[in-house]
């Protein structure tokens, strides 16, 4: 995204030679168009890039006699209830050159947070905001050669007493001592970072009392928000979906602090607290996108005995009131991948009975494993918002473990590190297979064959850079299904990747060792499932005491356990991996040690990477179902993202986790992102893009139904450094010359 923010929308440009008309009272109203509402931009009365009168001042000599302009004021704030509209006016005014001033009219107009105001031209200029979003944006204006800026702030106090009294409202917000009884918030954690466009998190405690009531109060730069309930026990509360929203956007920017803080008013008492006080920070863009998951269900046997274990990938859209489709029609799958760009899914096909009934999908030699079924098939998901893949567009009959897509989409590695029954191997599929994945034809010289690898040793878990040029492995002892032994002896390397041959250079480069010191008992040595950061700069993974897959009893009875932890591919001063524990550990120290299965979103957003990952943890206070089959411990397996700094040292990077709600309520793993689906800002001078949400867009912002981005307008002033016209304010009547925005009036 350039700096310009499609100016056609923003700008009032006011040529020669209708000042009469201005003068007597002519409407140089402006909004969005498709909107007219007056929350946007400019354009005139017929949904076009306005024009409206006026040279400036009643002499046309004045242009040439004018040294200098300024808006009078130069700054402005206004403090909104957060629901009536309200207005600044500003004037004009030029220094001549015998030192004298006057007002005039300018010539051009623009104001480059549409989010927060809109603009109308009379005899002054009219900055009217609907007392919705916070923040503070910069009117600028033309007249002839010169420029002038000022401020305009826009600062929203709002309360919402939903029926609370105004008596016990007063008391929770005079309140000053503190609440022995409820001293911290179950959920969502300290420090999070949230993007824009997300679900308004369910905050959760464990309430005292039945029937006390809460002031929950939301603050940032330029916005507070209070709002009360009464509530029961468990504490729960959710934040009305359309405030999120709005606080969230309010300010422009990264890293922008957003506190929380709740008081109790005891109803036996009839004292009220201070309780609870969060912080977190507003990425200032949204994940809109999707991911894909694996969902597990299992229907016991009429005796309680375990039954048909199914499973079945399911696309989920972060965003408010997105709910999970079914990939396949339901079909049960399992092993699955998607590309870095989005557009391709490859996944195993089981479509079979836990007790024997017949497969459908099966995989044959010598393209086979020891289960001799989940061939795997590929899907179309370049539009999540279509069916999300419904049906295979290729379905073959080869092995689908161990799946790793290239970024585009165009190969896919597959396979097992031997196989059925250790016989003799294929061409290029020694340990891994590397096949096209328009028709599934392997690539014999793919160099996988070539890899040495140390006796006993198979390569698991593939995992491709985003820019197409590594691909990580985890190198253990060797095993049919994932199970990653607790020893010190497994190693997470990479191959070179050359797409244009295709083929892999058969060297290993070492990246992280499970002797490593920094494992330790309570971590364990077991490492597993790879990803790169969006950079290709770093791998996350995680490292457990017990096994990765099938093990034990092979069932939910058996807990799967894991750490985050972070290593740069180029280790420089980072020696040793660097654990992720604001990610992997939540409040509850119990709980610790429960996060496996980390996969990056393929782009920075908001100035953060972002990992998806796998947690047994407790969301809060909310239950979950009982479980499935006999006494599972993994019935809270869920999806959890947390955000992690672009910049790597010794220090953690990551931030604590959000649960991604609106996931099924059964067992979730192993996300995958596609991000295609997020509306761009449109470039300058290009039509806008519609929107009917800010998740939607790739900003998080949607004004009058058209995608913005306020964070990046930064339009640049008369004298600033540009490299095209659009990117100066007012492009209408200003150019870019020789690097600098330079005016030259409108003739």
């Amino acid at each position: 995204m350039g700096r310009a923010l499609n100016r056609t929308l923003l700008l009032v440009s006011i040529p020669l030679g209708t000042l009469v008309a201005i003068a007597c009272g002519s409407s140089g109203d402006s909004t969005f168009p498709g909107g007219g509402d007056g929350d946007g931009g400019f354009a005139d009365e017929t949904g076009t890039p306005g024009h409206i009168g006026g040279e400036g001042g009643q002499d046309p000599s004045v242009k040439a006699k004018t040294v200098s302009i300024a808006w009078k004021p130069a700054a402005q704030t206004v403090v909104a209830d957060g629901k009536t509209a309200a207005s600044r006016t500003y004037d004009l005014e030029a220094t001549l050159k015998d030192g004298s001033k006057v007002l005039v009219l300018p010539e051009s107009v623009q104001f480059d947070r549409p989010d927060i105001a809109t603009a109308k031209v009379l005899s002054t200029t009219t900055l009217t905001t609907p007392g919705t979003y916070a923040g503070t944006g910069t009117l600028h204006g033309v007249f002839g050669t010169l420029g002038a800026t000022a401020s305009f702030t826009v600062v929203v106090n709002r309360k919402d007493l939903n029926g609370v009294s105004a008596t016990v409202a007063a008391a929770l917000d005079a309140a000053a001592t503190a609440d022995a009884s409820l001293t911290s918030l179950l959920y969502p954690y300290d420090k999070t970072v949230f993007a824009l466009g997300l679900t308004s998190p369910k905050i959760m405690w464990n309430a005292p009392n039945v029937g006390d009531t809460y002031r929950f109060h939301l603050e940032q730069a330029n916005y507070t928000y209070d709002t009360y309930a009464t509530v029961g026990q468990p504490g729960q509360f959710r934040i009305d979906q359309s405030v999120w929203d709005i606080v969230t956007a309010s300010n422009k920017g990264a890293g922008n602090g957003l506190t929380l803080k709740v008081s109790r008013y005891d109803a036996a008492s009839k004292l009220a607290y201070v309780s609870a006080s969060e912080t977190f920070t507003i990425a200032p863009e949204s994940l809109r996108g999707a991911i894909y998951y694996w969902t597990a269900s299992e229907t016991p046997l009429p005796d309680g005995s375990e039954g048909e274990r199914r499973g079945h990938i399911s696309r989920f859209r972060p965003g408010t009131g997105a709910v999970p489709v079914a990939l396949n029609n339901g079909k049960c799958m399992g092993c699955h991948a998607v590309n870095a760009k989005g557009t391709v899914l490859v996944a195993d096909v089981d479509d079979i009975n836990y007790r024997g009934f017949p497969n459908t999908s099966p995989s044959v030699a010598p393209y086979s494993n020891w289960s001799k079924t989940r061939a795997w098939a590929s899907f179309d998901v370049s539009n999540a918002d279509s069916d999300a893949g419904g049906t295979p567009k290729l379905e073959t009959n080869k092995f689908g473990g161990q799946i790793a897509l290239n970024p585009d989409g165009t190969y896919v590695v597959f396979g097992g590190p031997t196989p059925v029954g250790g016989g003799a191997t294929q061409p290029g599929s020694k340990f891994l297979s590397l096949g096209k994945v328009v028709d599934g034809t392997v690539i014999a010289t793919s160099g996988l064959d070539a890899v040495n690898l140390p006796a006993g040793k198979g390569m698991m878990m593939p995992s491709f850079s985003p820019d197409g040029t590594k691909m990580a492995i985890v190198v253990s002892s060797l095993d049919t299904d994932n199970v990653i032994p607790d020893n010190t002896g497994t190693t997470i390397q990479y191959l070179d990747f050359t797409q244009a041959t295709p083929a892999f250079n058969p060297t290993l480069h070492a990246l992280v060792d499970g002797a490593d010191a920094v494992f330790t008992v309570q971590t364990g040595h077991g490492l597993a499932y790879p990803s790169f950061t969006p950079d290709s700069k770093a791998i996350a993974f995680h490292v457990g005491t017990t096994s990765t897959g099938c093990h034990g009893a092979c069932d939910d009875t058996v807990t799967d356990d894991g750490n985050l932890f972070i290593q740069p591919v180029a280790k420089g001063g980072v020696a040793s991996p660097v654990a992720m524990k604001a990610a992997s550990d939540p409040p509850n120290a119990a709980e610790a040690s429960l996060s496996v299965e980390p996969t990056f979103n393929p782009d920075v957003r908001g100035g953060y990477s972002w990992v998806v990952f796998t947690s047994m943890r407790t969301w809060g206070n909310q239950p979950f179902p009982a479980g499935l089959g006999a006494g599972p411990v993994n019935a809270k397996r869920r999806l959890w993202v947390a955000a992690v700094d672009t910049t790597l040292g010794v220090i953690d990077p990551s931030h604590p986790a959000f649960f991604l709600e609106g996931q099924e309520d059964t067992p979730n793993m192993r996300g995958f992102w596609a991000n295609a689906t997020c509306t761009q800002t449109a470039p300058a001078g290009a039509p806008p893009n519609s929107c009917t949400a800010g998740y939607e867009c790739c900003s998080g912002f949607c004004i009058n139904k058209v995608c913005v981005d306020p964070s990046t307008v930064a339009c640049a002033g008369i004298g600033d450094s540009c490299t095209v016209a659009a990117d100066c304010c007012n492009p209408d009547a200003v150019a870019c010359v020789a690097g600098k925005c330079k005016a030259g009036g409108i003739h």
